[in-house]
């Protein structure tokens, strides 16, 4: 049976709060036995005692790490690095979020589509926020947009592109082949860089028959403008840079797109100062 390495970000989220780490606890023992997991908790604050043992309790029966990142808020992608160089030692690497929602049958299915196609480095589940599919999506260049319907199965990679949680990769490529991700790209398109990374080397991914949930919260309700003005910065850099490897026009086209987005944006937040956010 193949093995898993599952990582996890928590960010200001105790243990019972992170409905990720709930569903961990819920695995059989059969399946923990099959799989170790690493936390990462980029929240300012250190897990008090209580957390702490919270979390051991939690996960009890599986072989597991937790990191607190001395109150910094990593770089996904800087994490995402560091897990496969310092942790990888299994067969896969799955990466989570701390809001996503399954159950075992999700590595069941896995497991089986795994010995069933062996040429295949990337297993996804069909994520859905409420009533969307968000994942598998189409990507061109600076233009995607979600599918209405995905089918289970071998998916050719060309204008694919997926969202990092439930991500199921395989060791063997991110140790001999993957260049690793691109730290100057923090939190947003982190996914679609390691998308087009694995487009670039590969023509098949597979899709497994199985719907994950997972929120997408990109701006919350009640949030002040300082804090959706840095995730839109960060969200208009990694774009910019992500496009930029693809060529100038792409970067090009992407500069023009994102100052129709802003304007938008700034229309729908009642807030013309989006527009000068760079």
């Amino acid at each position: 049976m193949k093995s898993f390495l599952v990582t996890v970000v928590l960010y200001n989220k105790r243990p019972q709060e992170a409905s990720t780490i709930m569903c961990l606890s819920q695995l059989s023992a059969a399946m923990k036995d099959n799989m170790k997991v690493v936390v990462w908790n980029n929240s300012p604050q250190d897990f008090a005692s209580g957390q702490k043992a919270e979390l051991f309790a939690l996960l009890d029966g599986i072989e597991f790490g937790y990191k607190h990142n001395d109150g910094k808020n990593l770089p996904l992608s800087a994490i995402y690095n560091s897990t496969i160089k310092e942790y990888l030692d299994t067969d896969f690497l799955v990466i989570m979020d701390d809001d996503s929602i399954f159950d075992e049958s999700m590595f069941e299915k896995a497991l089986d589509a795994i010995e069933k196609n062996p040429e295949i480095d990337l297993f996804l589940p069909i994520v859905y926020n409420g009533n969307d599919i968000v994942s598998p999506a189409y990507m061109n260049m600076f233009k995607g947009h979600y599918f209405k319907e995905v089918n289970p199965g071998v998916m050719t990679t060309k204008h694919v592109t997926a969202i990092n949680s439930g991500m199921i990769i395989s060791s063997k490529y991110l140790k001999n082949s993957f260049e690793g991700y691109d730290e100057r790209i923090k939190f947003y398109f982190t996914d679609n860089d390691f998308m087009l990374r694995y487009d670039s080397s590969h023509d098949k991914l597979f899709v497994l028959d199985y719907k994950m949930k997972h929120t997408l919260d990109f701006y919350k309700k009640g949030e002040s403008f300082e804090k959706k003005k840095r995730r839109f910065r960060d969200l208009r850099r990694s774009f910019l840079i992500l496009m930029k490897r693809q060529g100038w026009l792409a970067y090009t086209l992407t500069q023009l797109y994102l100052f129709v987005y802003s304007v938008k944006f700034s229309i729908i937040q009642r807030d013309i100062r989006y527009i000068f956010v760079y």
